[in-house]
C-alpha cells in the first residue's frame, strides 16, 4: 500500500531549534540560504522530507523571528500536522505565542510539541506544566508534549512515533480534480526551465497537463513533475512537489502566485469574510479598525488590502465580525479559504478569516439579503449543504456545475448537499425550492386565470408568461425548464401557448349552435366537404376555432375532419407499411377502408407532415427510407 502524504511544518520562537531538529529528523538541513548559515537563524522557508511507517511528510521549517513573520505565514497555508517547538531553557516565547495564533486561525488542530534543548536542563517537568497552561483553550490543548534534543538524540523516537499516532488519525488527502499547488520557490534550472514548487491540495497534477498559473494569469503546460527531489508521473494532493512549466519565466512567477486549471482561475479583488481575533491577545491589544490598510496572506501570498467592517468601527481581541476584503490587486480565493490578517507594517498578526464568498459584490455589502446569506455561511462553514441554500436563497437560481466549484467542498459533499430539502434541480439548474415553487404557482394561477377569463383561447401565449421567470431570477435563462416543470404539474405546452391538461376550449357564444353542429360533421369516418361547412362566415370561424384547438385536422382545403379520425387513419397507413414496406394508394384506401375522397387528400397530407413519401405508384415510411 503507497504511504499517505501529508505537510508537517513547524513554528516557534527564534533560536529554539527547528531547523537543528528538522535535519536531526531527516538528515537534511533545511536552512539552505548563505545568509542562514552565516548568522545561524533560518530567515526564508526550508523544506525537508521524513518517511514514517504509512506516511510520507514533506516538512516546511519556518523562520521564527518576529521580521520573517510573513514568511513564516506563507509556509504554514496548507499545513496537516503541527510541530510546535519551545526550547526547554528559554520556554514559551512572544514569537510561540504568535505562531500559535497563526496556526489556529489557519485551522490547524493536530499537532505535537517538541521541548527542544532538553538535554540543557536537568528536569523538563517545571517547563512542560509551563507549557501545558500556555497551550490551554487552544486547539493543542491536548497536544503531547516530547522532550528532545538534537544534539545527542534524545526523544527522537517518540517524537517519530507521536507524528505517527497523528498521522494515522488524519482523514486523507482526496483527489477531487481541484489542484491548487501555493508557490513559495521559484527558481530556473538548464535544461529544465522555470521550476516552482509548494503543497499541492485538492487534486492531483500530471506530466503534459495544461495549467493556468496567477499571478501573471497565463497558462502553462507541466514539462516536469518531482517530489522530494524524485521524478514522478504525477502529483498527489498532500505532496511537496515541483513543476517544471513551460513558456513562463521564473521573473512571471512571484511567491504567493496559484497554479491550478485554467478552468478553475479564477481571481477575485473583492472577498466576504468571517474575521475572528484570537481570545489569547491581551485585552489591551489594539483594536482591528474599520477602513484599515492591512495585508492578507492566503496560501504562500500576501498582498494589501482595505477591510471594511459590515458592523460597528472596531474589533476587539476575542470578537469575530462579519467583513469585506477590498485587495489591491487580484488574487485565487476560493470559498471555505483560510486567510491571516497582518498589519500593514507587517509588526503584528491582527486576525484570521475565513472566506464565505469569494466574489464579493461592494454594492450589496450591507443589504438584508447578503448579510443573512454571509451569516448563515458563517454559522455552518463546513456544511455543503447550508452554503448551497444560502446561495439559492439569496440569488434564486444558480448553474449546477458551478455551485461550489471550486471551493473547499469536495464533489461528493456537494452531491449529498444536493439530496437536502430546500434544493431542487431543473435542467441544468439548482433552485431554492420555494422560490421555484412560488413561480410555478403564480404561473399556474395566470393560465388559469387566462382560461377562466377566456375560456375560447387555446391557452395563455408563451410570450406573456415568459417575464414572470425574467423577473423571478434576474434574467437567467430558466424559461425552458420552468415549462418543462409545468408540464410534470399538470399543463401541456404547445407550440405557441401552454394551457391546463384539462382544459379544452370553449365556442364562443356565437360560434356555439354552428360549431356543435361542424363538430358532429367532422367526427364522422366520412364527412363532408369541407365548403358545406363554410357556407356562411360564422361557419368559417367556428371551423377555423376547431382547427386552432386542435379538435378538427386541417387536411385540405377540400377537407377537414376530427383530430381523432385523422390520427387513427394515420396510425393505420403507418403500420401498414411497416408491415409491407410500401403500398399503392389502393393497398392503402382498403387498409384504411375510406372512399378515394378521403383517401387522397390524407395521403398527401402524410406526406406534407413527412411520415410518407410517394415514389411512383407506391408510398414508404420517410424514416424507413432515410
Amino acid at each position: 500500500m503507497p504511504p499517505r502524504h501529508a505537510i508537517l511544518a513547524t513554528a516557534g520562537h527564534i533560536d529554539h531549534g527547528k531547523s537543528a531538529l528538522v535535519k536531526a529528523l531527516t538528515g537534511n538541513d533545511p536552512d539552505r540560504l548563505p545568509e542562514e548559515k552565516q548568522r545561524g537563524i533560518t530567515i526564508d522557508l526550508g523544506f525537508a522530507h521524513l518517511e514514517l511507517p504509512g506516511h510520507s511528510l514533506g516538512i516546511v521549517d519556518v523562520p521564527g523571528h518576529q521580521d520573517f513573520v510573513k514568511n513564516m505565514v506563507a509556509g504554514v497555508g496548507a499545513v496537516d500536522l503541527a510541530l510546535l517547538v519551545v526550547a526547554a531553557d528559554d520556554g514559551w516565547m512572544p514569537q510561540t505565542e504568535e505562531h500559535l495564533q497563526i496556526l489556529t486561525y489557519l485551522g490547524a488542530t493536530r499537532g505535537v510539541i517538541a521541548l527542544t534543548k532538553s538535554d540543557l536542563v536537568e528536569d523538563t517537568a517545571t517547563r512542560e506544566a509551563e507549557i501545558r497552561t500556555q497551550l490551554e483553550n487552544s486547539p493543542l490543548a491536548e497536544a503531547p508534549i516530547i522532550p528532545v534534543s538534537a544534539h545527542n538524540g534524545m526523544g527522537l523516537g517518540e517524537l517519530k512515533a507521536a507524528l505517527t499516532t497523528l498521522a494515522d488519525a488524519m482523514p486523507p488527502h482526496i483527489d477531487d480534480g481541484q489542484p491548487r499547488l501555493a508557490v513559495d520557490r521559484v527558481f530556473s534550472l538548464q535544461g529544465i526551465g522555470t521550476v516552482v514548487t509548494g503543497t499541492l491540495t485538492g487534486g492531483s497534477l500530471k506530466q503534459g497537463k495544461s495549467v493556468a498559473a496567477f499571478p501573471p494569469g497565463a497558462n502553462s503546460r507541466i514539462r516536469s513533475v518531482q517530489s522530494h527531489h524524485r521524478g514522478q508521473n504525477d502529483a498527489l494532493p498532500g505532496m511537496r512537489t515541483a513543476l517544471g512549466l513551460s513558456e513562463l519565466s521564473r521573473d512571471q512567477l512571484p511567491r504567493g502566485a496559484t497554479i491550478t486549471l485554467p478552468e478553475l482561475a479564477e481571481p477575485t479583488d473583492t472577498i466576504d469574510v468571517l474575521l475572528e481575533r484570537s481570545p489569547r491577545l491581551p485585552a489591551d491589544s489594539t483594536p482591528l479598525r474599520n477602513d484599515t490598510r492591512v495585508r492578507v496572506h492566503h496560501g504562500s501570498g500576501h498582498w494589501p488590502a482595505r477591510l471594511v467592517l459590515m458592523e460597528g468601527k472596531m474589533m476587539g481581541a476575542s470578537e469575530s465580525q462579519l467583513a469585506q476584503l477590498r485587495l489591491e490587486q487580484p488574487a485565487c480565493v476560493w470559498p471555505g479559504d483560510r486567510l491571516v490578517i497582518r498589519n500593514w507594517p507587517e509588526s503584528a498578526t491582527l486576525a484570521g478569516g475565513r472566506v464565505l464568498n469569494a466574489r464579493g459584490d461592494r454594492k450589496i455589502l450591507r443589504t438584508d439579503a447578503h448579510r443573512e446569506f454571509l451569516q448563515a455561511r458563517a454559522a455552518a462553514p463546513d456544511d455543503a449543504a447550508v452554503w448551497i441554500k444560502s446561495h439559492l436563497k439569496r440569488n434564486g437560481v444558480s448553474e449546477k456545475d458551478s455551485m461550489l466549484r471550486p471551493s473547499q467542498f469536495t464533489s461528493a459533499q456537494i452531491e449529498k448537499a444536493l439530496a437536502d430539502e430546500g434544493v431542487e434541480a431543473h435542467g441544468p439548474w439548482l433552485a431554492d425550492a420555494d422560490q421555484w415553487r412560488a413561480l410555478r404557482e403564480n404561473c399556474a394561477a395566470l393560465i388559469n386565470t387566462e382560461h377562466r377569463e377566456h375560456p375560447e383561447r387555446p391557452g395563455l401565449p408563451l410570450d406573456k408568461l415568459r417575464p414572470q421567470a425574467d423577473r423571478a431570477f434576474d434574467g437567467k435563462d430558466v424559461f425552458d425548464d420552468l415549462l418543462k416543470d409545468l408540464e410534470a404539474n399538470g399543463f401541456q405546452r404547445h407550440q405557441t401557448h401552454i394551457a391546463n391538461r384539462n382544459h379544452r376550449p370553449a365556442l364562443p357564444a356565437h360560434l356555439r349552435d354552428v360549431g356543435e353542429r361542424i363538430r358532429a360533421a367532422v367526427a364522422s369516418t366520412d364527412p363532408p366537404a369541407r365548403k358545406t361547412l363554410t357556407e356562411s362566415p360564422t361557419g368559417r370561424s367556428a371551423l377555423q376555432f376547431l382547427i386552432d384547438t386542435g379538435e378538427v385536422a386541417d387536411v385540405s382545403t377540400e377537407l377537414a375532419m376530427g383530430t381523432a379520425e385523422f390520427n387513427r387513419l394515420r396510425l393505420v397507413v403507418k403500420q401498414h407499411l411497416r408491415k409491407h414496406s410500401q403500398a399503392t394508394a389502393s393497398d392503402l384506401r382498403k387498409a384504411m377502408n375510406v372512399t378515394r375522397r378521403i383517401l387522397i387528400p390524407v395521403l398527401e397530407k402524410l406526406d406534407r407532415d413527412g411520415l410518407t413519401a410517394r415514389r411512383g405508384d407506391v408510398r414508404v415510411l420517410r424514416r424507413e427510407e432515410d
